[in-house]
Order: C-alpha cells, then sequence, then structure tokens
C-alpha cells in the first residue's frame, strides 16, 4: 500500500500520466508515482478530478477525502473493492455470528475508555475521574449493553473541556479539530478495510441501514483518544481553525507509536490492526492488539 498523503489546498492543474499523478503550478510539474499515495486530501473548490483519474486511483485503492468551503471533510471517495478474494471475507464477517460480535465489542469500548482515562493521565487531569472511567471499564458487559462508551465519553469530554462542552456545538474550535481528525481517520481506515477484504457496511456494533461505513466507525473507537490528545494539545490556545492545524492533523497519520512491541507510524499501525481484525474475523487468529495512547511517540524522526 502507499505511504503518501497528499493534500491539495491551492488551485493546481493535475493530471495523469503512465500511473504517475501530475501536479502542475506556477509552471512546475511534481510527479507522484500513484502506487505511492495512501489518501489524497482535496481541500481546494476549484480542483477538478476527471472519471478516469478517479478510475485509476480506485484501481490503486487510494483514497480521495474531498472538503467543503469551510475546510472540513465532507466526503470520501475509495474503490468499491479490489480485493482478490472479497466474497470469502464477506462471508467470514457474516457467518463471525452475533455472540462473537458482542465479545469483540466489548474489547473495542474497553480499549476505547482505557485510552481515554490514559489521556486525562498524561494532561494531569482530575484523578477521581480517571478513577471513574476505570470503573466503567470493570462494567462493560458483552455488547456493552449497558452502555458504557456513551456514560463514559459524556466523563471524559467534561473533564476535558468543561460541562459546558458540547460535540455537537459547531462553534467550539476543538470541535472542528476533533471533526477533522476523526474523518481523515475514519477514511484511512475504510481505505484500509477495502484493502482487506471486508465489507465496511457489516458492522461489529453500528448497523445503521443508511451508513457505508458501519465497521469503519467500529474499528475507529480505540484510536479517537490519539485525535482527541492531538488536537487539545494543538488548538487549546488557539482562537481560529487555520491551515497549518489541518496539516498538522492530517500528519498525525505520520506520527509514531509503538504498536505491538514495534515502533512504527500511526498509519501502519492502523493497518496492522485492520489485518489483525480480519484474521480474528475469519478465525485465523483469536486476539489482537489494541493501540494504547500512552505508546504515543508523536512526531519523532526515530523509526
Amino acid at each position: 500500500m502507499g505511504f503518501r498523503i497528499l493534500m491539495i489546498e491551492s488551485e493546481a492543474a493535475i493530471s495523469i500520466k503512465l500511473d504517475n499523478l501530475i501536479i502542475e503550478k506556477d509552471g512546475k510539474k511534481l510527479w507522484i508515482p500513484v502506487d505511492d499515495i495512501s489518501v489524497i486530501v482535496v481541500d481546494n473548490l476549484k480542483t477538478t478530478l476527471t472519471s478516469r483519474m478517479l478510475c485509476l486511483l480506485a484501481d490503486h485503492n487510494v483514497g480521495v477525502i474531498f472538503c467543503n468551503h469551510e475546510h472540513l471533510p465532507i466526503g470520501f471517495y475509495c474503490s468499491y473493492d479490489n480485493h482478490s478474494r472479497i466474497s470469502k471475507t464477506i462471508n467470514y464477517q457474516i457467518n463471525a455470528g452475533t455472540e462473537y460480535y458482542k465479545q469483540l465489542w466489548k474489547l473495542i469500548v474497553d480499549a476505547k475508555i482505557t485510552n481515554q482515562y490514559k489521556v486525562l493521565d498524561i494532561l494531569g487531569k482530575n484523578p477521581a475521574t480517571i478513577t471513574q472511567l476505570k470503573n466503567f471499564c470493570t462494567e462493560i458487559t458483552e455488547g456493552d449493553i449497558t452502555n458504557r462508551e456513551a456514560h463514559a465519553a459524556k466523563v471524559y469530554f467534561n473533564e476535558l473541556m468543561g460541562c459546558s462542552f458540547s460535540r455537537g456545538n459547531e462553534e467550539l474550535l476543538l470541535n472542528s479539530g476533533l471533526d477533522y481528525g476523526y474523518a481523515i481517520f475514519r477514511s484511512y481506515l475504510a481505505k484500509l478495510c477495502v484493502g482487506y477484504g471486508l465489507n465496511s457496511q457489516l458492522g461489529i456494533h453500528h448497523k445503521n441501514e443508511y451508513n457505508r461505513f458501519n465497521l469503519v466507525d467500529d474499528l475507529i473507537e480505540p484510536f479517537r483518544p490519539f485525535v482527541d490528545y492531538y488536537a487539545y494539545s494543538l488548538l487549546k490556545d488557539e482562537e481560529y481553525f487555520k491551515s497549518v492545524h489541518r496539516h498538522s492533523l492530517v500528519n498525525l497519520l505520520n506520527h509514531k507509536i509503538i504498536y505491538n512491541k514495534k515502533k512504527m507510524f500511526l498509519c501502519n499501525a492502523m493497518e496492522e490492526y485492520v489485518s489483525n481484525i480480519a484474521a480474528c474475523i475469519s478465525k485465523k487468529q483469536f486476539n489482537t492488539e489494541f493501540p494504547d495512547v500512552q505508546q504515543y511517540l508523536g512526531e519523532t524522526d526515530e523509526i
């Protein structure tokens, strides 16, 4: 899979030739092999992509994120399927069964809440709140029928941002950062699911018939606290959501983490995570490693 994350913010002529993306601006041409590209973020409303170009990108499993006039991700394009055994993988997903998915969802919720209280711990927040979130982890049932995830989220965000904070308030600066970061992570995970033959509509817990990305919305949960921590640190002293902040949130995928006892890029950890989930669903392995926010290393040059 590709490794470059390409962000297009200014008006430029884009074309393709010999499986290369050619970006022309100010009389200069930049050639980028399509195989090197993982995701393209289009954040300029004058950017034009041809259907031929979109077909080539889909054929190489390159995801494309489109942003609106407020510079927030509003749409995602990816290949429909490009896995040689997609029918077999879908059968695994269907046959995994309700009870198995309830067990897996319990593990996902536990990993998410664990990372939430670790974010609060890293930021030096109220120990009593951290203890409360730890207690929520002990109360999670299979399928999370008591909805510890939602209760934990309320307590967590109130501690992180104050009791007046609301995730639905578009005027709050942090919400812009969270929405942007989540959308980037969600799009990247969607691309990975396609690459590993997983049907993103067949969720573990999310079952919305109108949502094409139910599975993605399940798998992203343990990674959300990474965005929370970084967006909070990035925007806490800022007044406006700027281009430099959007660049930084896109580049979060290229930050380092220790995952499964190995130092790697966060985007590579996501790929290994999706691979492990696919193997678990197909019963080729029986456990998976979840990301640990305390193993986040940041934008270090070492790998």
